[in-house]
């Protein structure tokens, strides 16, 4: 990849299911503030929700997949780089710069 970090978009809200319906599988209702599109992610996805909390590469990112499902990265890499591209194109996750600079006020 080229030195960016993925990362939540500002524009986006979710909740988690199992905060609202009981006894429901861990799973984020997502949503893009600026189109209205709505995303469900469940199972692996929601795993990458949460870890995409703070900016994180994708090498990183696929790498801690590999850990916790206990696979190979040939076996998860194509399936996560396309849910990237996707959730990116919905604009539900953004590339920010992998240094930024401090803020000084």
């Amino acid at each position: 990849m080229d030195g960016n970090k993925l990362v939540r978009s500002p524009h986006t809200a979710f909740v988690l299911a199992s905060d609202y319906v009981a006894g429901s599988e861990d799973s984020f209702y997502v949503a893009n503030l600026l189109t209205s599109e709505l995303a469900i992610l469940q199972g692996p996805s929601a795993v990458i929700w949460e870890i995409l909390e703070e900016p994180t590469s994708t090498h990183a990112l696929i790498s801690e997949i590999t850990e916790i499902y206990g696979v190979t990265r040939e076996v998860v890499s194509a399936s996560v780089l396309a849910f990237l591209d996707s959730m990116e194109n919905q604009g539900l996750i953004q590339r920010v710069e992998d240094s930024q600079p401090s803020q000084s006020l």
